[in-house]
């Protein structure tokens, strides 16, 4: 009996260390694969967050003001106020040092991030001669935002990405797909399931990078952020009333959920002011277009969505900005996004106001300089909205939060 036995074991224990074999094999190439997807997700959020620090802190004349006067103490005072909105940032602080002509130069300092600015006025017309600031952030931290299961922080054996991080594959981490894969692979489908698995593996890190800057934004601006998602599935209510279907229904939704993420380059007393900006503020506001583009572009996977984020504060009779189009020289996903965008920060919650009624919203937005017809398919089907369910593949952290 044990003879019997001797054959089909040797058989199943050699069956499974192919399977193991070919697993792990597949998880190098998919990790190998995945990598260059993993380091510009890490870039696109170093870039984001010190970008923001730099036009949120170290562009600033205050700050250089205290800096040239050597006033260092009142100039890290502010400075310490950049960790309490910025999570990822350990620590900042003004030192002594020449500065880079960059707005930020970033450099890996074992498992930590050391970032330079130079410190400017305002214009940013004048650079204080001797003086830098820098902050530092834990690698780790943007590793768990951006790949928390796939990569893992390795200093000894690790391939080095843009900006000096050292991460190797967690061949430990086994999902539910992996084990698919591994029966699969025993049936001879190996090379095309490599490949799906690949395509898929791409995408998870890829919406990972859109996943990372929703959660900085939602950290450094909450209420742009919940104005941004309450925007997104309203555009995402009125697009499917217009007609748009398949993808360019979701480039809509993905395009409203990040319309506002400039603003994480804007003051927060700014944002929050309560009286009226002044020429200064305001120019800082219309920037922030520009600014959402800009970040989008960074993402190559979204880079189509650019136009649609920075046309959505034009307006039809060319009073908008950043470039005053006018009427039929807007994407219609652009003056999707304005209607819902006015009529949101209406109706929604502010600090410094009281939210108003719906249909006195409706009033509000005949009189404006927008896509009429989109403000009428809004008017006739609002009734429809509270029953209105989201696709499957809306992100999860996107709510519906709004009271109707």
């Amino acid at each position: 009996m044990k003879k019997k036995l001797l054959i089909p074991s040797i058989i199943v224990l050699l069956t499974a260390f192919a399977v193991a074999g070919v697993f792990l094999l597949m998880q190098l190439y998919i990790a190998d694969k995945s990598f260059d997807t993993l380091d510009r997700a890490l870039k696109s959020l170093i870039d984001l967050q010190a970008s923001a620090a730099y036009n949120g802190y170290f562009a600033w004349t205050k700050m250089y003001d205290f800096v040239m006067q050597g006033n260092l103490t009142e100039a890290n005072a502010l400075a310490d106020e950049i960790p309490k909105s910025f999570p990822l940032v350990a620590s900042a602080e003004i030192i002594q040092e020449a500065p880079p002509e960059e707005n930020f130069v970033v450099g890996a300092d074992g498992e930590l991030l050391r970032i330079v600015y130079p410190i400017r006025d305002d214009d940013e017309f004048r650079t204080a001669p001797n003086a830098v600031a820098v902050t530092i952030i834990q690698a780790s931290k943007l590793l768990d935002i951006v790949s928390p299961n796939g990569f893992k922080i390795d200093m000894t054996g690790g391939r080095k990405t843009t900006y000096g991080i050292h991460v190797s594959a967690n061949l430990m981490h086994i999902s539910l797909w992996n084990i698919i894969a591994m029966v699969l692979l025993t049936v001879l489908f190996a090379s095309l399931l490599i490949q799906r698995y690949v395509k898929k593996t791409a995408f998870f890190l890829d919406t990972r990078g859109l996943e990372s800057i929703i959660y900085l934004f939602e950290q450094t601006e909450k209420m742009s952020a919940s104005h941004s998602r309450n925007v997104a599935v309203l555009a995402l209510f009125l697009g499917k009333k217009l007609g748009l279907r398949g993808k360019r229904l979701r480039n809509l939704y993905v395009a409203a959920l990040l319309h506002d993420i400039g603003k994480i380059s804007v003051p927060t007393n700014v944002i929050a002011k309560a009286g009226r900006l002044d020429s200064k503020e305001y120019m800082q506001i219309k920037q922030h277009p520009v600014i959402s583009a800009r970040i989008l572009r960074s993402f190559k996977e979204f880079e189509r969505l650019s136009q649609i984020v920075l046309y959505h504060h034009e307006r039809e009779d060319g009073s908008g900005y950043p470039e005053g189009l006018t009427g039929k020289d807007i994407p219609l996903e652009s003056k999707i996004i304005a209607v819902v965008d006015v009529f949101e920060a209406l109706v929604g919650e502010r600090p410094y106001r009281n939210p108003i009624h719906p249909f006195s919203a409706f009033e509000k937005l005949k009189k404006m300089p927008l896509d009429q017809r989109i403000v009428k398919v809004l008017i006739d089907n609002y009734s429809e909205l509270n029953a209105f369910q989201p696709p499957r593949w809306v992100l999860s952290y996107s709510p519906w939060l709004l009271g109707v």
